[in-house]
């Protein structure tokens, strides 16, 4: 457990060190919703991008599904303001869409969970569009305080970005550093920071049913 938790440190610290567009903070733990399962929500963030000269805010509400099989999907519509430094601000929408498989569910002898997301969000902002793609390696481990539920989540993630939007498309490392508290069965905060030359952060609010 000490070597993992070395090893997720080390990485982040690596990529850190990359420019990183960090477009979208992903909110989600390692674990996956059980068969049939159901999760809606609202998140919020801010970012500054140095690559592309920008600061940006963003809003979106989405639906999470457990497929079965430790598999679930979203799916988010929202919108995102863009502050440019050269020329005016712009306003646009989004729409996204993530799977998420779990690889290895916690357990006495393996004491964390482990999976792999990836997903595609597209964007119209002044008439231009703008792509984005990731895939993401998560690690988390639930620790009981009182009667609330702690998730620490992390990991590695790649993207690429491209559109007529941006001058260039481009491929980036960075990290993820996150945590959810659960107050409820039903109720929870996630709060999130993706650390690279570029950086985002946001707030998510959830409920499952």
């Amino acid at each position: 457990m000490k070597r993992l938790i070395f090893l997720l440190c080390f990485l982040i610290f690596v990529v850190s060190a990359h420019p990183a567009l960090a477009m979208y903070n992903r909110f989600t733990t390692a674990q996956s919703l059980n068969q049939g399962q159901m999760e809606s929500g609202i998140s919020a963030g801010y970012g500054d991008d140095g690559d592309y000269d920008y600061k940006y805010f963003y809003l979106y509400p989405y639906f999470r599904y457990g497929l079965g099989y430790l598999i679930e999907i979203e799916g988010k519509v929202g919108v995102i303001t863009v502050d440019k430094r050269v020329g005016s601000d712009d306003i646009g929408i989004l729409g996204g869409v993530e799977l998420k498989y779990q690889i290895i569910k916690e357990t006495k002898n393996i004491p964390i969970d482990i999976a792999v997301a990836g997903g595609y969000t597209g964007h119209i902002i002044n008439l231009q569009s703008l792509n984005d793609f990731n895939f993401a390696a998560l690690v988390s481990k639930t620790f009981d305080v009182n009667k609330f539920k702690i998730t620490p989540y992390g990991g590695p993630e790649i993207t690429y970005t491209s559109g007529s939007y941006v001058s260039e498309g481009k491929a980036d490392i960075f990290g993820i550093l996150g945590a959810s508290f659960a107050f409820t069965d039903s109720l929870a905060l996630a709060a999130e920071l993706k650390l690279g030359t570029d950086w985002a952060t946001g707030v998510n609010l959830k409920i499952r049913f």
